[in-house]
């Protein structure tokens, strides 16, 4: 008994749009990561994480990590120990995971007398944990050891 081409019809269509939409989904769930450093695709990518079970990367924008405070002074308990105090704000929409923090010491010329990237686990203790929520402002304290010429200035940047 031949099947009439007018009732298959339908069903070739439906099938090709329930294919064409399982290969929208391997796609998206293929690229999350790159499609999830995107403001507009990330609250997308992320729900759809959620139902198919997969990770996306942490969400990393340090250019939205903004100094408020920033001081540097010596150690009064330790000789030739600098204390780097630092307050930021996280002003990206996302929570974000603790940056690497650089931090550069320079002479009167503002040439640099040193410079080093300190890792989260360099500088936080154990009660700041977790990623910084947006518009939260942290603050952390680094122990630097000082070099042998003078440092008269210093800089931060964030990784």
């Amino acid at each position: 008994m031949a099947v009439n081409a007018k009732h298959r019809f339908p069903w070739i269509i439906t099938a090709a749009g329930v294919l064409t939409l399982l290969l929208t989904v391997q796609i998206l769930i293929a690229q999350r990561d790159r499609l999830a450093e995107n403001p507009t695709w990330r609250p997308l990518i992320s729900r759809l994480c959620l139902i198919a079970q997969c990770r996306i990367d942490a969400w990393r924008q340090p250019d939205a990590f903004i100094p408020l405070l920033q001081t540097v002074v010596a150690d009064p308990n330790r000789d030739g120990v600098l204390l780097v105090q630092l307050s930021f704000k996280n002003t990206a929409e996302w929570p974000q995971p603790w940056p690497q923090i650089e931090v550069k010491l320079t002479d009167v010329n503002g040439e640099a007398l040193g410079l080093r990237r300190f890792r989260p686990k360099d500088y936080l203790n154990e009660d700041q944990a977790g990623d910084i929520k947006p518009q939260q402002t942290v603050s952390v304290e680094i122990a630097v050891q000082e070099t042998a010429g003078k440092a008269a200035g210093f800089a931060f940047d964030f990784y």
